[in-house]
């Protein structure tokens, strides 16, 4: 049965109760007025005539001042569901575990992004590059900048901690770095690549990921100086380029430490 114009009002204003309640309650503690109003909206779900609305009016008498926090949103998922509603990860309090000091001295490993289509790709490449500790990130071609509130949105203020530069012409930027004594990779599917988990060079290096669809061009790979691919089991020969930068710079990582 599809929800009425005022069933989904009502369901939209008690989903967003729900979402700045869960990001007010840091020290796992609810505000009396706010939670008091979210409990007398979802009890006055009872009047819908729908019934996937009405059973919802029941979960009211869950929602108590000493619950915790797993326990408050646990409740908040049916309401998500019916609305069908797909939270991203800028929507969670994800930030409870943040450091506040200084972070430690940074990695001499780079990301260089040419021609990357997704917004959604690119901040997650700037969230798994701070976390990482990663120097920079280089934008190439039309790559979207983390001044467009896409990328900012899912960077999730990543980008205020990473240095990073807009360089329309990838070849230019790659003879730059070269110069600077960082050994080029690319990340490509190309039948010559090198497995991932070879031995890296002991050297500051930069990783470059094209298109989403169409990869680096064939000239870009003449100048770099090695391919890596990540070895896969199943039957698609490639993964989201967001979660290739993450594999490939943690390995990358993981052998640095060790040397």
């Amino acid at each position: 049965m599809s929800l009425s114009a005022q069933d989904r009002k009502s369901l939209e204003e008690i989903h967003q109760l729900f979402l700045k309640l869960e990001k007010s309650s840091g020290d796992f503690s609810f505000a009396e007025a706010p939670l008091k109003d979210l409990k007398s909206k979802i009890a006055n779900l009872m009047s819908s005539e729908n019934p996937d609305v009405t059973r919802l009016a029941s979960l009211e008498k869950h929602l108590v001042g000493g619950m915790t926090l797993k326990h408050f949103v646990s409740y908040a998922i049916p309401f998500e569901r019916l609305l069908h509603k797909n939270l991203q990860d800028d929507e969670f309090l994800v930030i409870e575990n943040d450091k506040a000091e200084t972070p430690q001295e940074k990695i001499p490993l780079v990301f260089v992004l040419d021609n990357i289509r997704s917004a959604f790709n690119v901040g997650s490449i700037f969230r798994t590059a701070e976390c990482l500790g990663a120097e920079k990130i280089y934008l190439c071609g039309y790559t979207p900048l983390p001044t467009q509130w896409k990328v900012e949105k899912t960077a999730m203020g990543t980008q205020e901690y990473l240095t990073w530069e807009e360089a329309p012409k990838l070849l230019e930027c790659l003879e730059e770095l070269k110069d600077e004594g960082y050994r080029i990779v690319a990340l490509e599917t190309a039948a010559s690549a090198t497995d991932l988990y070879e031995a890296f060079e002991a050297e500051p290096t930069a990783f470059v990921l094209g298109n989403e669809r169409f990869g680096l061009d064939p000239e870009i790979l003449k100048v770099i100086d090695e391919v890596r691919i990540i070895p896969l089991r199943g039957r698609k020969n490639s993964l989201n380029v967001g979660v290739t930068a993450a594999v490939a710079g943690f390995e990358w990582m993981r052998q640095w430490r060790q040397r």
